[in-house]
C-alpha cells in the first residue's frame, strides 16, 4: 500500500526520466557531429565501417548510429531528415524536447 513506483514520483514531480535524458543528450551530439565538416575525425568515424576483421559470435553490439536511428523511430522523426534538422536549431529543439 505504501509503494510508490519511480514512474509516478517522475509523473508528480514532473522531471524527465534518466533514458529521456540519454536520448536528448545522444540527439545533441548527433546534431553537432552532422553539423561538422566532413574532414573531422568524429564524423568520420560515426559514417566508417571496418575494412577486416570480425565480430563475435551470437547477437552483434550496438553501434551508435543503431541507437540513433531505434530513438528517432520511437520519436517518429524520419531518418532521412537527419541533416535538415541538425541545420534547423529551433525546429530540433522543439523535437527532442
Amino acid at each position: 500500500m505504501d509503494k510508490v513506483t519511480n514512474k509516478d514520483i517522475l509523473e508528480r514531480t514532473g522531471l524527465p526520466s534518466m533514458e529521456d535524458l540519454r536520448i536528448r543528450k545522444k540527439f545533441r551530439w548527433t546534431g553537432h557531429l552532422m553539423r561538422m565538416s566532413p574532414d573531422r575525425l568524429p564524423k568520420q568515424i560515426l559514417y566508417s565501417q571496418l575494412s577486416s576483421g570480425h565480430r563475435k559470435r551470437g547477437r552483434p553490439r550496438l553501434r551508435f548510429k543503431d541507437t540513433i536511428t531505434r530513438n528517432l523511430k520511437l520519436r517518429d522523426i524520419k531518418t532521412d531528415s537527419r541533416t535538415s534538422l541538425s541545420q534547423q536549431r529551433d525546429k530540433r529543439r522543439a523535437i527532442v524536447k
